[in-house]
């Protein structure tokens, strides 16, 4: 891992093959292969259910079956899954497509060497492996009249049979089903260990990796912070992943920060990385967003414990300060892992890493990474092998170039290798970055109809979201996805957890390649060195060649003043992005000025987004923005969007979030495509025009703090598509109709309603039939505001009633069946909580005071009998105002950890359900560091859960609270709790005031029958 014979054929879990489609590589932990006629119905139904309580099975489902060829979702599940788990029956050999479906299976296995294991259900493994009995009868039948190209595809069956047959499995005869099943479930497990990273097999030997396990020397308890360096291209992040892979488990926290120098320069970059690092660490559920108060310290007390940190691409000395500070930060025998191709950043670190540097790939590794890439099966190597050892004499060891180089090469003749190769050696010395920059242009120039994509990721969109890439691409006279793919495919991006990754040099190679275009850059097709960017500006000098320009208004040091059209020569203009990078600037202070009224080409505008944009009215020309997808101005001083000013038949997404001054929206029938609506902070809003009704692709709508809007349009109720509401703290005490939240409609009333106060009805959202989530926080709800017709919105799974002012919940809310997270904090009125759907896995009723008083949930008898009858499969979670812990927690003590007495062996039987947790602490009234979370740590399987904390998120209520959790079995199987002999339990609070809060806690096993 560490010198010249470490390197990656692949990223990570959702980059290792490039899947264009947005969706992650890694998509099942198990793969089910089965004969239906065969065990559909007993022996593969019983086995799934047991596996899909665990694991994230995949079952092959025979209506998707047509004909004999693999099936495209089958192919890709088979890619995405990480274990195969096949059960060969009598007839399994009868069906051509198992025959199939098995042999891409043993294809993959070969390829990333993941597991599979057969099971050999009442057939004898040697009549699998030799196609005897009933496969030879089967084999028989294929192989009449089979004409040459079936026989080929019946050696290839055969070939699969023999190697899985060889296979270690299960041979199931005259056993109990069920233990079998259990056994299988145990051996599954082990291979589960959880993984980070799913990489391709290393480029390497063993003993490397070893070797850089024991510099790095996980058992002293001292702290430790390496760094591993080299130059670009060498393999830093593949070798970072390994060690994760092999390391992560001995610790008590693991986090992974990727790409620190693109992200850090993002609009708050280093906090975006902290919050991930604290989710990372604590195994945070749930997405809610985590607001820091008070920066390193959060750091310091999540890694107090003994944790793996692994900081990538570092190249300033800010970054390590940031995150990773000092030693005495982390607990004993933490250690912290650094990559930078910088040396001297490594050095420059006021606390002492320990270095170590990665070595190119020496021969016999240089050549079967480069084979790997360049050479296809079957083809004949003995015709490329000198010409193989030219390329790799070329690339003198550098993964990078072997990778794009041998991709490059791949199914091309050993004529069209020998010509490639003398065009790089024409100019052949001692291997410098030239040698690779001469390869990634030539690699470029075959990209044909794809170079704008090329072009467009290397200066505009490295790191973004793939599907929002692909939307901004397409039209252009070629498939974004496949231009995608195809850079994928000569290792020029990679893609991983759904972003698009260009390696740095192949970034500074492309941006090159555009400034050579013109020094000056207004012959420039992009633009986004703010320098460039201003000097076109500033002296009129847009064109027609101009296709997008970023500039990052973080990086002006003065207010710049512009001519009323600087962009109007832009006529080619497709991306424009005015933005602020990794410092904070208000929007008062924005920095790009205009003396008139703006003039923008928007004929081939597909993209614009101008953080503080200065007028308070579109450009002219907006009524001919076709073919604009994203309008993004938060902070804006727009006043009004009117029909005349502005036709986007093709927008889908628009974010005017924060732009104080504007009063009004009167032209969605100018945008039907729309998809995300976001007015948070428009707090001059007063109206929403009703042709937002006619928006049926709508599937966001954010008015958090529209607190001026005092009505939506009786057209809202007609938004089919949409998922999300959310209109917390929309409206003053002051202003609150007796309708549901304010949701006051106007105009005339449907004939099948009457009013109930004045001119004005409750609004009935059951026309939201997809909306999942709705968050009608601080709306100043008190009882009966709530019509009985908004408990059947079928389809809601989160929902936010804090701070309100109702005291009861009425029953109606056991109607959403598929509610899963419900939020009360702060309903300070409220008595009681009511029975629940059992769907139910999070509640947060914090700061309820009321809730102190009510022997509602004194004894949580009701909880225990939920868990057992309504939901044993499902987590849950509950925090309350309170300090009593339920009767029916049998071990319990006083502090921050307990344990259950000495475990019998027979303890996880198949009725237990799984462990029930409580704690009690106690909070402080005071500014909180951060969001609030709470965390418990069962023997080596940790969870944790956040909550809001407070009205202005800037204090939390004194008092103590009671926080109690339930874990099903199949949350800790991959922590192999068969083996336990005992469970310990232990609690944290982090966020609110000093630490060591917890006062008393309990743990309970749950059994199905007890």
């Amino acid at each position: 891992m560490i010198s010249s014979g470490i390197a990656s054929s692949s990223t990570t879990a959702s980059g290792a093959t490039c899947i264009v489609d947005g969706s992650y590589d890694i998509l099942y932990d198990v793969f089910l292969s089965f004969r239906g006629e065969d065990t559909r119905k007993s022996f593969a139904d019983h086995l799934y259910t047991a596996l899909k309580g665990i694991f994230r099975t995949f079952r092959d489902e025979e209506e998707i079956r047509m004909g004999e060829a693999i099936a495209p979702e089958i192919s890709k599940a088979i890619k995405g899954s990480r274990v195969f788990i096949v059960i060969f029956s009598k007839n399994y050999a009868d069906s051509k497509w198992c025959l199939n479906e098995l042999k891409e299976i043993m294809e993959c296995r070969r390829k990333t060497e993941r597991k599979v294991y057969p099971i050999f259900y009442h057939v004898e493994p040697a009549h699998v492996r030799n196609q005897e009995g009933d496969y030879g009868t089967s084999f028989s039948l294929h192989e009449k009249n089979a004409d040459e190209e079936r026989i080929e595809k019946i050696k290839r069956w055969r070939a699969a049979l023999l190697e899985a047959g060889n296979l270690k499995g299960v041979h199931v005869t005259m056993q109990y089903e069920s233990r079998v099943i259990e056994d299988v479930i145990k051996e599954i497990s082990k291979e589960m260990v959880p993984q980070p990273f799913i990489i391709g097999k290393l480029v390497g030997k063993e003993s490397i990796l070893k070797e850089l396990i024991e510099f790095i020397k996980i058992q002293p308890e001292d702290v430790r912070m390496i760094g591993i360096y080299g130059e670009n291209g060498i393999g830093k992040t593949a070798i970072a992943q390994a060690i994760c892979n092999e390391i992560s488990s001995q610790f008590e926290g693991f986090s992974f920060l990727a790409n620190i120098r693109k992200v850090s320069k993002e609009y708050f970059g280093l906090q975006r990385l902290q919050e991930q690092l604290f989710r990372d660490i604590l195994v945070l559920r749930g997405n809610r967003e985590i607001i820091f108060h008070r920066g390193n310290n959060v750091i310091k007390q999540i890694c107090c414990r003994k944790v793996l940190i692994i900081l990538d691409d570092v190249d300033d000395l800010k970054q390590l300060q940031f995150l990773a500070g000092e030693h005495n930060w982390f607990g004993k025998g933490s250690r912290i892992i650094v990559t930078s191709i910088d040396e001297g950043i490594l050095t420059g670190q006021r606390v002492e890493l320990e270095l170590y540097k990665i070595k190119k790939l020496e021969d016999p590794e240089g050549l079967s990474l480069f084979t790997q890439h360049a050479v296809i099966k079957g083809q004949p190597r003995c015709n490329i092998f000198a010409l193989s050892q030219r390329a790799i004499e070329y690339c003198c060891g550098l993964p990078l170039a072997l990778k794009v180089l041998g991709s490059f090469l791949r199914r091309k003749t050993s004529g069209h290798w020998e010509r490639a190769l003398d065009r790089l050696e024409r100019n052949q010395g001692e291997f410098n970055e030239k040698n690779l920059e001469d390869v990634l242009r030539m690699s470029f120039k075959e990209l044909r109809n794809y170079k704008d994509a090329f072009f467009d990721v290397a200066c505009f969109f490295n790191g973004e979201h793939i599907n929002f890439v692909t939307k901004i691409l397409d039209g252009r006279g070629f498939s974004s996805k496949d231009g995608i793919q195809v850079l994928c495919d000569r290792c020029l991006l990679t893609i991983s957890d759904q972003k698009l990754w260009m390696h740095n040099t192949i970034q500074e190679v492309g941006q090159e390649m555009v400034r050579q275009k013109n020094k000056t850059g207004d012959k420039r097709s992009r633009l986004w060195d703010h320098d460039d960017v201003l000097y076109v500006l500033r002296h009129d000098k847009g064109t027609e060649k101009i296709q997008g320009i970023f500039l990052d208004l973080s990086e002006l040091e003065k207010e710049q003043r512009f001519s009323n059209d600087p962009f109007a020569k832009m006529t080619g203009l497709r991306v424009l992005k005015v933005f602020l990078g990794c410092k904070n600037v208000r929007e008062e202070n924005c920095k790009v000025r205009f003396s008139g009224d703006l003039e923008l080409s928007v004929s081939d505008l597909r993209y614009l987004h101008w953080h503080g944009y200065p007028s308070d009215s579109f450009p002219l020309n907006f009524l001919k923005a076709d073919d604009l997808l994203e309008l993004h101005m938060r902070y804006s001083c727009l006043k009004h969007l009117t029909e005349d000013e502005g036709c986007f038949p093709k927008l889908t997404v628009l974010d005017l979030s924060h732009s104080r001054n504007l009063v009004k929206i009167s032209n969605f029938s100018t945008m039907p495509k729309l998809e995300k609506l976001i007015l948070e902070g428009c707090t001059s809003l007063l109206e929403i025009d009703s042709s937002i009704g006619h928006l049926d692709k709508l599937i966001f709508l954010n008015l958090n703090g529209c607190i001026n809007l005092d009505s939506l349009p009786s057209g809202f109720c007609n938004l089919k598509s949409l998922e999300t509401l959310i209109v917390s703290g929309c409206f003053r005490p002051e202003e609150v109709p007796v309708d549901l939240a304010g949701l006051q409609i106007s105009g005339n009333l449907p004939e099948n309603r009457t009013a109930t106060s004045g001119s004005t009805s409750q609004v009935s959202l059951f026309g939201l039939c997809s909306l999942r989530e709705l968050d009608l926080s601080e709306c100043h709800l008190s009882d009966g505001v709530i019509p009985s017709d908004f408990w059947r919105l079928s389809s809601l799974e989160r929902l936010n009633l804090s701070g309100n002012d109702f005291t009861v919940i009425p029953e109606g809310i056991t109607q959403l069946s598929k509610l899963s997270v419900l939020q009360l904090g702060y309903c300070q009125r409220l008595l009681g909580i009511p029975n629940l759907p059992s769907t139910v896995q999070e509640v947060d009723a914090h700061g309820c005071s009321s809730l102190r008083t009510s022997s509602n949930f004194r004894d949580a008898t009701t909880i225990l009998w939920r868990i057992q009858n309504l939901a044993p499969n499902n987590e849950f979670c509950i925090l309350v105002p309170g300090s009593g812990i339920p009767d029916w927690f049998g071990d319990r003590k006083m502090g921050c950890s307990v344990a259950t007495e000495k475990l019998p062996p027979e303890w996880h039987q198949v009725n237990f359900l799984g462990f029930a947790v409580c704690f009690v602490f106690a909070s402080e009234h005071e500014i909180p560091e951060h969001t609030p979370v709470v965390s418990c740590k069962i023997n080596d399987f940790r969870f944790s859960y956040s909550f809001s904390c407070g009205r202005g998120e800037n204090e939390f209520v004194e008092s103590d609270h009671l926080w109690l959790a339930y874990q099903p079995r199949a949350q800790v199987e991959n922590f192999h709790p068969y083996d336990w002999t005992q469970i310990k339990a232990s609690f944290e609070v982090f966020g609110i005031g000093t630490r060591n809060k917890v006062k008393e806690c309990a743990i309970s096993l749950i059994y199905a029958d007890r």
